[in-house]
């Protein structure tokens, strides 16, 4: 009987070690992010989206700023971009090696959205379900809905867990938007493909230098140049 209790002890209290531990609110840490899911019912589409599968971006944040570094197609593709909502500035980082295109873009917050983008975000709307709800990396999440009309057809889900103290927001197109959490997890579907980018690690370790960027050798251009660089692409910080 006395060694049924010392287990059950030894159970609790490990339970409670580990939950305490799991359930660590981060004030300053880094995410992990990955596509580990993609599906298409075209086969060139989901080829191409294929390749994307496992690509990660990853997250340093601390107080009003953050930085995201995203690597693409074995690395053909980067980008690193950071946010100070403190100065209101954001500076990228795209490097395209492929094509021999490495770019610098400064800008103001503000500035990043064009009025077309404004009206559009305006419309949209974000709902919450703390009834559904999943367990990612050991953080309580909930679910979360994005709506506009101006979606077409398309579906916007995810996960997200108050306890990951950042303004940071990989969903593309609507990373203007300030949800109520962290998004460990978020799905970006239509009737003809669907892609889901999921926290893979986290950790409470940021050191200064995740929060510099080298723009040794980058052309440095602005944020409407960038735009018309890339066929207008851009409304919402989705780059």
């Amino acid at each position: 009987m006395k060694f049924t209790l010392n287990v059950f002890f030894l159970i609790s209290s490990f339970l409670i070690t580990y939950a305490s531990s799991a359930q660590k609110t981060l004030e300053s840490g880094h995410v992990k992010m990955e596509i580990t899911a993609v599906s298409a019912d075209d086969p060139q589409t989901e080829m191409m989206l294929a390749s994307m599968k496992g690509s990660q971006t990853e997250v340093f944040f601390r107080g009003n700023e953050h930085v995201t570094s995203m690597d693409m197609m074995g690395g053909m593709i980067k980008t690193k971009t950071h946010i100070s909502h403190a100065t209101n500035t954001m500076n990228m980082l795209f490097d395209m090696s492929m094509m021999g295109q490495k770019t610098w873009v400064e800008s103001k917050l503000d500035d990043t959205l064009k009025p077309e983008d404004k009206e559009r975000m305006s419309k949209t709307k974000i709902t919450y379900d703390k009834k559904d709800t999943k367990t990612i990396l050991g953080y309580n999440c909930y679910k979360m809905t994005i709506s506009s009309p101006d979606m077409e057809g398309m579906n916007v889900t995810g996960y997200v867990t108050e306890q990951i103290k950042t303004k940071a927001n990989l969903v593309q197109g609507f990373q203007s938007l300030e949800f109520a959490g962290y998004t460990m997890e978020f799905t970006v579907s239509s009737p003809q493909f669907a892609m889901t980018m999921t926290a893979v690690e986290i950790s409470d370790n940021v050191v200064d230098a995740n929060f510099v960027l080298d723009t040794k050798g980058y052309k440095k251009m602005t944020m409407a140049e960038f735009q018309q660089a890339m066929g207008g692409m851009g409304g919402g910080f989705g780059f």
